[in-house]
């Protein structure tokens, strides 16, 4: 495996095909800072990557990547303490703004809002897109334990679907973590995988999603779990309700879109084509936490894997996105 992730590294040209990636992390000052300073509060188990403008760019190049679209990823901005949670994010979504207007079509802004503070969440919503005119959302699978779903976070998600909005999720640390299971394993590599597929879940079974249909929602990784559960999910509750499908599973995912970030090959990707439209699928490359040698690499299995046409790979990199973003057009 390591010879050829070196060798792919060493030989990778790239893909012709411009790229808009959906699923890129910046951290700004204020936000090191938080993370310092809450360090304990952070049970994340994975380090904070390096990160500097420069080497972003120079990353996207080599990537064949056009725009990012910039997101804070976890453990986000909520440490505990909601004042100091409206702060930072009116700090680092400013900080992401002034990235987009210094270098005009290389960035957008997906805004982070202070969850589950109600009150200043919807504050933040209409100050980010009205002032700072950011692009979209990105929220975490869960805030201080309140998973996405709950009907306390109806209020935020009412005004996201008044305005259309574009909303990220983005994995974190389960609101509960058990005792003595892995515990030296950083929660990326299993856990956040499950708390993907925990939130979505409950806002198919809370009926978030049906609610409120006007938020188009972007799910990270391939879609985690939901792949394979999707069968067990639909088939179970037929079960429990006596073959009544009071809930359809597979139109709430195919709603969804998803990006292709992480090791989505050589399986995932087949199970998630199977479950939705390739026009619903997105470039992501989760850089700097993914770093610049595994972007490369995954980078170049999607440019040859054969369950993917061209056309379709112009769809993912690109296409997709610019329906989703038109300005970026």
């Amino acid at each position: 495996m390591k010879k050829t992730m070196e060798s792919v590294i060493k030989n990778y040209k790239g893909s012709s095909l411009p790229k808009i990636d959906v699923h890129v992390h910046y951290v700004p000052q204020a936000y090191q800072e938080a993370l310092l300073i809450n360090a304990k509060k952070n049970r994340d188990r994975f380090p904070t990557p390096e990160w500097d403008i420069k080497t972003h760019l120079d990353i996207a190049e080599q990537l064949g990547i056009v725009t990012t679209m910039l997101s804070i990823t976890s453990p986000h901005i909520h440490f505990g303490d909601d004042h100091a949670a409206k702060v930072l994010a009116r700090k680092v979504n400013e900080d992401g703004a002034e990235l987009v207007r210094k270098y005009p079509g290389r960035f957008g802004l997906l805004a982070s809002l202070p969850l589950p503070d109600i009150d200043a969440s919807m504050e933040e919503i209409q100050y980010a897109l009205d002032v700072l005119h950011a692009d979209g959302f990105t929220l975490p699978t869960n805030s201080q334990g309140v998973y996405l779903g709950d009907p306390r976070l109806d209020p935020v998600f009412a005004e996201l679907n008044k305005r259309k909005a574009i909303v990220t999720l983005h994995p974190t640390t389960p609101g509960a973590v058990p005792e003595n299971i892995l515990e030296d394993l950083p929660m990326p590599l299993v856990e956040f995988f499950f708390d993907t597929t925990r939130t979505i879940i409950n806002m198919i079974l809370k009926g978030t999603l049906k609610r409120f249909p006007d938020i188009k929602i972007i799910v990270p990784h391939a879609g985690a779990l939901l792949p394979i559960l999707a069968d067990r999910m639909q088939v179970g509750l037929q079960v429990l309700n006596k073959g009544e499908a009071v809930i359809d599973v597979y139109a709430a995912l195919r709603s969804l879109y998803y990006d292709v970030a992480g090791v989505c090959l050589p399986r995932q990707l087949a199970a998630l084509l199977q479950l939705v439209d390739n026009d619903h699928l997105l470039y992501g490359s989760d850089y700097p936490y993914t770093p610049a040698a595994g972007c490369i690499y995954l980078a170049d299995a999607l440019d040859k894997t054969n369950l993917l046409t061209d056309e379709q790979r112009r769809a993912i990199y690109r296409d997709n996105a610019v329906k989703l973003f038109p300005r970026l057009r």
